[in-house]
């Protein structure tokens, strides 16, 4: 390693314990005691020092004494940074997470290759090319998946239920993530847009979803950003955008050197009625449209007060296809309100909107809803939800009843056996006040199941507590400002 990276290397150390005040030391007399620091190391620490990895470790001691959302980004944490705001990828279509020894695949993507070939829910991957997958990494897993289009590749796959492994040869294809993973028409006029994430698809799948249901004769719109963690600004701008008139602020961003308005360029559906689903997974993008359609009092906010993840990130590449990402301001809504619960947590200061009501909002810290409405539950169901029962029994229970389209009493019977073998204990009162909960989880899981993300979301909908609340708001509503009389 030359002087230079010599010099570097130590001066990132130092940086990242906090010894070097940059103003209050001359910085050429630093970087030389670093470089002689570096050179002791070099001819006399007792082991040898692999220069990469120091490195490393010092860039990633600055970025986590910064903040949360500052991170620095190792080759594969980058290329998969990309991927996901790019919005598609080359390989099989599926979510996978590491359980046990194996890697388990959480769900297939309705309509990718592996969707089509048969791949489901719970199975596990035992092997990849011939290669055992045998605590193997998801790093490794996804590497050797992803490929080429139009090429091959072989897994091997353990099911519940099914003795012997079964090979799947699946030919990999381009990977279309979709941000509307759901649009439908749920009450009359009432449409529905489930909103995942924020990608360059983003405002093109809105805008289609939009088109189609008023195609369907929809009045008036129910916007679902309920565990949105956020994306590409830009698009989290336009989708704002659809629904606030031309030339309005969206949201402005202050830091050090940043300082930037985004104001709406569309406003073509500015007129339609809306309710605006939140809760404490929304962040970033997806608060700043809510923050937005709140401050212009387009819309009515219904849920939960949202996570606070109100910082601006920038990506800045590194040498060896690594990356930094770093904060560098932070976003406020249109009326002032500080979205980023790290600088701010005080949900008493009193702000007003920017249109026509002039209401009166809270903040700063995350969007506090016009309307809360928390989520109702039982200890014993979070309990079970927290060990993921109804993931592995419902794959387990299809597996051997495949003709089960419905959750029935005997179902419901073997799954409360399964809750008592994991030594989670309950009284008969716990169980019978849970059991609405655990029916409609069951339900949900079923349904995925069976038919996919659409038969999933056709079974939900209906008994979700917000989308009904949301439907009530808007059944007898006219103008967009009628929401908040009725609400």
């Amino acid at each position: 390693m030359n002087r230079n990276k010599h010099i570097l290397l130590v001066l990132l150390v130092f940086l990242s314990i906090g010894g070097f005040i940059y103003s209050s030391i001359n910085v050429f007399t630093a970087m030389k005691t670093m470089d002689q620091v570096m050179r002791l190391v070099r001819d006399y620490y007792v082991n040898s020092v692999e220069p990469e990895k120091l490195l490393d470790y010092a860039i990633e001691a600055i970025a986590d004494s910064l903040d949360a959302h500052t991170t620095y980004l190792d080759k594969s944490d980058y290329e998969n940074l990309m991927i996901n705001t790019k919005g598609e990828f080359g390989g099989l279509g599926i979510r996978i997470s590491k359980r046990g020894d194996y890697i388990t695949i959480i769900a297939p993507i309705e309509d990718t290759p592996a969707y089509r070939a048969g791949i489901m829910q719970g199975d596990k991957i035992t092997a990849i090319e011939g290669t055992s997958a045998k605590d193997m990494k998801l790093n490794k897993a996804v590497s050797m998946m992803r490929g080429t289009p139009n090429t091959d590749v072989t897994i091997t796959i353990s099911r519940v239920g099914i003795d012997e492994s079964i090979d799947f040869t699946i030919t990999r294809d381009i990977i279309k993530i979709k941000s509307v993973p759901y649009a439908g028409i749920i009450d009359k006029e009432i449409g529905y847009i489930r909103l995942n994430s924020f990608s360059k698809t983003t405002s093109s799948e809105i805008k289609n979803a939009l088109d189609s249901l008023i195609d369907q004769r929809a009045k008036k719109f129910i916007l679902d950003l309920r565990g949105n963690p956020g994306g590409v600004l830009s698009d989290a701008v336009e989708t704002a955008s659809f629904f606030i008139g031309r030339g309005k602020e969206i949201v402005y961003t202050e830091g050090k050197a940043v300082h930037n308005s985004y104001n709406s360029t569309n406003g073509s559906y500015r007129q339609y009625p809306l309710v605006v689903l939140v809760d404490g997974y929304s962040a970033s993008g997806s608060e700043i449209v809510a923050g937005a359609i709140q401050d212009w009092d387009r819309g009515l906010l219904l849920g939960t007060r949202t996570f606070g993840k109100g910082s601006v990130q920038r990506i800045y590449p590194l040498q060896n296809k690594k990356a930094l990402k770093l904060t560098i301001a932070r976003y406020h809504t249109p009326s002032g309100r500080c979205i980023d619960r790290e600088l701010v947590d005080d949900t008493t200061k009193i702000y007003h909107t920017m249109g026509s009501l002039h209401r009166e909002v809270r903040g700063g810290g995350g969007i506090i809803p016009d309307s809360i409405l928390p989520y109702s539950t039982t200890d014993l169901f979070t309990k079970i939800q927290t060990h993921n029962i109804g993931f592995n029994f419902v794959v387990s229970y299809t597996s051997k009843h495949p003709s089960t389209n419905a959750v029935t009493k005997a179902m419901i019977e073997d799954y409360k056996k399964e809750v008592k073998e994991k030594e989670i204990e309950f009284s008969k009162e716990a169980w019978d006040s849970s059991s609405y909960y655990i029916k409609r989880d069951l339900e949900r899981r079923l349904a995925y199941n069976k038919w996919g993300s659409k038969g999933m979301y056709e079974a939900i909908l209906p008994k979700d507590e917000h989308i009904q609340t949301a439907v009530e708001i808007l059944k007898n509503v006219k103008v967009p400002s009628d929401v908040f009389v009725k609400s």
